[in-house]
């Protein structure tokens, strides 16, 4: 699973994209188009967030998702304490993120393969069904986020372009954190890890509190993303952590291309217009998108990230021989 770099930087990617929802709001007027794109600027965050793992490190987690349902309950807690200042909710939310991570990580990275699969889903299960049964907190209902997280005086959270911007702002940053991540040296280690752990530990790398951080920095982002979705929703429930969503996630970042820095941010863009587009049609709109993931894997080893690539390198191609025309 070879490492693919491109010379435009992932953040970039996600300000075009944060640009066309406002755009086409406005031209649409219709403020709802906004939800669409908030969905899927916290999808792309949490896609991200796995890829660093999987992409990277080689770790094909099945229970990613559980670190959205710790994000959104941890929000979902703190407002209905009262507390709704985000520079409270942030760190409570990243150090229950982290936190889960580590412990999740430091059992799952024991094994490899479809043990650590297993593991990784089978530890999320646990605490999916935990929230599910636990009637403090809305049991299977859910709970329903009494206030949306408040930044400074003169932000509305209720305003859709208020509450766009504090999505579009976070998902920039996030998502520009992992793109660090991968490229500085630890990003390197993390990739050698992933080829060959026996050389790296040969090389002076620790694999396993290499694979344990990049685990934890992964559980930590998408800790945040489900701080953004119980905003967006309005709501916290225990299906934001079940399997199925770890599956959304999974299919994201194929979609749109593992390993590539910039490919599950294409995935969460097509999986979240598809599923738009789908669910005017029929209620069991994965049936018509199964197979369209399946073409891409088919014909796009790369996913969506290799297809636009192609197409850059056929148009620079072609402008290369009309110039030299």
């Amino acid at each position: 699973m070879p490492v693919r770099n491109s010379l435009v930087p992932a953040v970039w990617i996600v300000l075009l994209t944060v640009g066309i929802g406002p755009l086409m709001a406005l031209l649409a007027d219709d403020s709802y188009l906004l939800s669409i794109f908030e969905r899927f600027l916290i999808y792309a965050v949490a896609a991200v967030s796995l890829n660093l793992i999987l992409g990277y490190g080689g770790m094909v987690s099945f229970g990613h998702a559980v670190y959205l349902g710790i994000g959104a309950y941890a929000t979902g807690i703190l407002a209905d304490a009262g507390v709704s200042a985000l520079w409270i909710q942030a760190p409570v939310v990243l150090l229950a993120s982290a936190g889960a991570a580590a412990l999740i990580g430091m059992v799952a990275l024991r094994t490899s393969g479809v043990h650590f699969i297993m593991i990784t889903l089978a530890l999320a299960q646990i605490l999916y069904y935990l929230a599910q049964s636990s009637s403090a907190f809305g049991g299977d209902d859910g709970m329903v986020l009494r206030e949306r997280s408040t930044l400074w005086p003169g932000y509305d959270a209720f305003d859709p372009w208020h509450f766009y911007a504090f999505v579009a702002v976070s998902a920039v940053l996030l998502v520009w954190l992992v793109d660090h991540v991968i490229r500085s040296d630890f990003g390197r280690r993390l990739v050698a890890v992933r080829e060959n752990s026996q050389r790296a530990n040969a090389l002076g790398f620790d694999a396993t509190a290499t694979k344990l951080l990049a685990f934890v920095i992964a559980g930590a982002v998408c800790g945040l993303a489900g701080l953004l979705l119980a905003n967006q929703s309005e709501f916290a429930t225990p299906s934001y952590s079940n399997w199925q969503r770890s599956g959304e996630l999974l299919a994201i970042v194929i979609l749109g291309g593992v390993g590539t820095r910039f490919g599950p941010i294409y995935g969460a863009l097509a999986f979240v217009v598809v599923e738009h587009l789908l669910t005017g049609i029929t209620s069991h709109w994965p049936i018509l998108f199964g197979p369209l993931l399946i073409l891409v894997v088919l014909f796009f080893h790369s996913g969506l990230s290799g297809a636009v690539s192609m197409l850059g390198e056929k148009l620079r191609t072609r402008q290369t021989a009309e110039v030299a025309r």
